[in-house]
């Protein structure tokens, strides 16, 4: 089958660990090394943040910029099936690149335009940042992808609101709940935009024009 192909051609051949750049066949040492380099990467982002229109394409620079120097497949959508639980899986591969259209090319009206408090504003990217896990777009790295694309996002939609500057820090998260809330969104959304609600922070600004 085509689909098992694909799935076989992320992988060194006899192993279960993904083809890299770094010619690593041990996997505790790709994740090492994969940390190192991503870490050194969203630094770079947060100090140069990528340009674009937040929708699918600046999605995949974000992805490829992380990612560039670890695997071929950086900046490209998976071509297989993935699931999440043994009862759930992410959304088909061939449907990826429509259901992000749907979700980003409307983004601001599903965030911005809705942002009439601060519980809003964390509740609106709590639900986006569910969907966008949920297609789940690429063969690794969603999670860091996906985080880097909402923080440039709220640093980018600044200008929309008078004297307040808002700034997304995932630290301030408790790591488990907010993981908890991802894989478990039905039942623990709640959960997931009080996460959300810890890591908006909101900064007055004086003599901002717009």
């Amino acid at each position: 089958m085509i689909e098992d192909e694909n799935w076989n051609n992320y992988f060194i051949p006899n192993t279960d660990i993904l083809k890299n750049k770094l010619n690593i066949t041990d996997e505790n040492l790709l994740k090492k090394h994969e940390k190192e380099i991503t870490t050194k990467k969203l630094i770079e982002l947060y100090l140069n943040p990528i340009q674009g229109n937040f929708d699918s394409k600046h999605l995949c620079k974000i992805h490829k910029f992380i990612f560039e120097d670890i695997y071929y497949f950086a900046g490209e959508f998976r071509n297989v099936n993935m699931g999440k639980t043994h009862t759930a899986s992410f959304s088909d591969y061939n449907q990826i690149e429509e259901k992000l259209n749907e979700l980003l090319n409307n983004i601001d009206s599903k965030i911005i335009n809705i942002a009439y408090s601060d519980f809003l504003y964390a509740e609106a990217l709590a639900r986006v940042y569910h969907l966008l896990i949920d297609i789940h777009p690429f063969r690794e790295g969603n999670g860091r992808t996906i985080r880097e694309f909402m923080r440039e996002y709220v640093e980018a939609k600044n200008y929309y609101f008078n004297d307040i500057a808002y700034h997304l820090d995932f630290t301030k998260m408790d790591r488990d709940k907010f993981f908890n809330g991802t894989i478990n969104p039905i039942s623990n959304m709640g959960e997931l935009v009080i996460e959300f609600t810890k890591a908006l922070i909101k900064v007055p600004i004086k003599n901002k024009t717009k």
